[in-house]
């Protein structure tokens, strides 16, 4: 990553950004097959990509959640925006087009796996899982707390420029606020006994936290006789009851217990979890 004259930032934020960068990066690489690099770019040059955006941008939005929260959004020229979609896409890339339903969807889908390999890489840094749920193609949401220019590069291609944007309450989770002055020293008293600490879960329970379980992915399902089956060869298709955009079901012991997208992570198949049953509606139905 090129740091030469980069905005100002906090540790953490600067943390946050540049696994943000690099994730973008490798997520590329695996799509385009050639390497990205990246830089964040000064405050100048920020300002002068955020000026070239103006009314002809298209604006992504993410909401973070679990150890992070708050929005998180992103701008990008319409230009580089059907650039990616058609890179996706295996389309022959083509600047002067315009852009489509199916571009839209595309980069929706692109900036998804940026979301999903960022999520993975910033586990350390939030302390536990973080998730980035699509909101859509959209405009920020009220005045951004931060704003940063990020470039990537790649040997014979034209530089991407995005600027990201992030809400007061993720940025404020990433600058925290130094810790209040110590108070005056007082005598000390006596020490009042801690209250024990309430059970959280049965007894019985406990003991199958460790129990390993079969965790699937049903994208769909299909009845179907025998003699159909015995006719499959290579290339047949079998139709599934569920449709393309419904989401993907996530099964333990054949029990439903989430619903999501499926997405890739470091070239592995992964599920952004959308909807989730409660864990008490999910110990339930395992035991049903």
């Amino acid at each position: 990553m090129s740091t030469e004259n980069p905005a100002p930032h906090g540790a953490k934020l600067q943390e946050y950004l540049q696994a943000w960068g690099a994730s973008v990066s490798r997520v590329l690489q695996e799509v385009a097959g050639a390497p990205h690099t990246w830089e964040e770019l000064s405050s100048e040059a920020t300002r002068a990509l955020l000026g070239s955006l103006a009314g002809n941008s298209l604006a992504l939005q993410f909401e973070a959640t679990q150890h992070l929260s708050g929005h998180h959004g992103f701008l990008v020229s319409q230009k580089d925006a059907v650039r990616l979609a058609q890179l996706l896409l295996a389309e022959p890339e083509d600047g002067s087009s315009a852009v489509s339903d199916d571009h839209r969807d595309a980069l929706g889908e692109l900036f998804r796996q940026f979301a999903g390999a960022a999520a993975s890489a910033l586990k350390g840094l939030a302390g536990g899982e973080v998730s980035f749920k699509w909101s859509g193609l959209a405009p920020f949401s009220g005045q951004p707390a931060v704003r940063a220019g990020m470039q990537w590069s790649s040997p014979g291609l034209p530089p991407l420029a995005v600027i990201t944007e992030l809400g007061s309450d993720l940025a404020a989770a990433l600058s925290p606020a130094p810790p209040p002055a110590a108070p005056a020293l007082e005598l000390p008293g006596p020490t009042p006994a801690p209250a024990p600490l309430a059970r959280t879960r049965d007894a019985k329970l406990e003991l199958l936290m460790d129990v390993e379980l079969d965790v699937t992915l049903r994208f769909g399902e299909r009845q179907m006789p025998l003699h159909d089956v015995l006719d499959l060869s290579a290339g047949s298709v079998v139709e599934l009851t569920q449709y393309v955009r419904d989401p993907v079901e996530l099964l333990v012991g054949n029990k439903v217990i989430a619903r999501g997208e499926v997405v890739v992570v470091d070239g592995n198949y992964g599920l952004r979890v959308t909807q989730i049953i409660s864990p008490m509606e999910r110990i339930e139905s395992l035991r049903t």
